[in-house]
């Protein structure tokens, strides 16, 4: 178990910072591959693929997303990762960071020998509902 428990926290110590500078821009979002199940789902069924969680991820060319982890709580058993994250609306123009969320993240893995990809997403935002509706505006996320 604690070979698989490390393996898992290896892919998500390097997923956080790979979203962070490559998911969201066309040139580089590829390497995201890496992460992602081709069937990727995300918070129960909006997102239905990876294609459609790309082209979320550059729904808002004007902000970049950066994702700090807090802590990382792991299942290896379950093949989950339950994450407490920063999250920073970080405008790309000037680097001002324009909005910080709190939020809760459940990453359901699917692995086979030693490679994991992220198969479901489940997010779950600050309780802050002002928070909650600047982030929605920014990322251009549909309601």
């Amino acid at each position: 178990m604690d070979s698989k428990y490390n393996d898992i926290l290896h892919f998500m110590e390097e997923y956080f910072p790979a979203y962070s500078l490559h998911a969201q821009t066309l040139e580089t979002q590829h390497i995201m591959d890496e992460f992602y199940a081709p069937d990727l789902i995300f918070d129960n069924g909006v997102v239905t693929s990876r294609d459609q969680w790309y082209e979320r991820c550059l729904a808002h060319p004007n902000v970049q997303d950066k994702l700090t982890v807090e802590h990382l709580l792991i299942d290896e058993r379950q093949n989950e990762v339950f994450a407490f994250l920063k999250t920073e609306a970080i405008e790309r123009k000037t680097g001002q960071v324009l909005l910080e969320v709190k939020m809760n993240v459940l990453y359901c893995l699917r692995i086979k020998g030693r490679d994991i990809k992220i198969a479901e997403v489940r997010v779950f935002l600050s309780g802050d509902p002002q928070k909650a509706a600047k982030l929605i505006e920014l990322y251009a996320i549909a309601p």
